[in-house]
Order: structure tokens, then sequence, then C-alpha cells
């Protein structure tokens, strides 16, 4: 393929935790190649369905042709993009996702999660969604976890080794996690030494 490979800056999401990181190149489709496809196989599934009906035993044939042509005529127009190498991690239990490599989809998708069975959506990542100016969330409100730097797949993420949040690290989400991290080693200090006291 000597198409262009595009690499959307994506994540996977899913409801009630925390993004996850996530990567993907794609090869567009254009709408030209994607409609002759889907014609194409519409009219060889459904021009060869009636002279099926001769096959014994008769009736599943021109049946399993109809529904052949449909599937495909579907796939093929609603595949805006293939697959050309896709890594990501589930955002519940932090397995690795998986992906057919020449797949067609269109954004968002659904990528199951074979580790646990729940199904993140890779979805591309609006830049409103990583402001710059807010400190990087935990999953809970009460939690009182540590914000470290972690590299995966050549980027830096923040992640929290309690709650197991992770978010971009941009030098402004850096520094305010830091200064979270330092105001929390202030109050286990101050936890510590109140207990002497009592």
């Amino acid at each position: 393929m000597n198409a262009t490979t595009e690499a959307p800056p994506v994540q996977m999401v899913l409801t009630a935790y925390p993004p996850a990181p996530a990567r993907v190149g794609l090869v567009y489709q254009p709408v030209p190649g994607r409609a002759f496809k889907a014609i194409l196989s519409i009219a060889l599934f459904w021009g060869i369905a009636p002279f099926s009906f001769i096959i014994p035993p008769h009736y599943p044939f021109p049946v399993l042709c109809l529904c052949a042509g449909g599937y495909l005529a579907h796939l093929f127009w609603t595949g805006r993009y293939r697959v050309r190498w896709f890594v990501g991690q589930c955002p519940r239990c932090g397995g690795h996702l998986r992906m057919s490599l020449g797949e067609r989809i269109s954004l968002p998708h659904t990528v199951p999660c074979l580790a646990c069975h729940f199904e993140p959506t890779l979805e591309v990542q609006e830049p409103a969604q990583a402001p710059a100016a807010e400190p990087p969330r935990h999953v809970r409100a009460d939690c009182t976890g540590v914000w470290a730097e972690e590299w995966m797949w050549d980027e830096r993420f923040l992640a929290c080794d309690t709650c197991g949040a992770r978010r971009p690290a941009t030098p402004e989400t850096r520094r305010l996690a830091f200064a979270e991290n330092e105001r929390g080693a202030l109050l286990r200090q101050l936890t510590e030494e109140g207990r002497f006291l009592n």
C-alpha cells in the first residue's frame, strides 16, 4: 500500500474509568473506492443468488448470498480507515488490546478486551480533553497516591501509584502533579508528627 498512514491522537475510553493511552496508524479509504467495492459486492453476490438455488439443498445458498452481499457492502462502505498498526491499553484492567492489521474501521471504534471482557472505545482525543491548566485527576476523589512519571510507547505519562490514573505528561501537568506530591508529603509528615503528640 502506497497510501499515507495517519496517526491521529487517540485514547481508549470506558465509562467510569480514566482514559488509557493508545496509538493507531490508519490509512484513509477514499469515498469512490469504498462506494465501488460496496456496489460490486452487492452486484456480485445478489447476482449469483438466483443461480445458487440450483445447488441442493436449494434454500440456504440464495439466503447466504443475499446476506454476504449486504454484509460486505456495509463493511466496505462504513470502513473509512484500514488499520496499519495499533497498540492500546484497557482503561479498566490495563491489559493490552488487539486489533487485526488491515481491519476496516471508523472512529470511534469498539475494541473488546480479552482480559476483562469489557469493551472500551477507541476515540480521537480532542485538545479540549487535555487542558494544560487543570491538575491531573485521580480515579477516586479521596485518593492520596503519589504521581510519578512513566514512559509508555516513547511518550511520558503521569501515573498514580494508588488508583492507577494515567494522564499525558505535559510540562504544566507535571508541575501541578509534583506540587500535589509535595503537599501530600507535607500532610503525611504532619500526620506522623500528630500521632506522637496524642
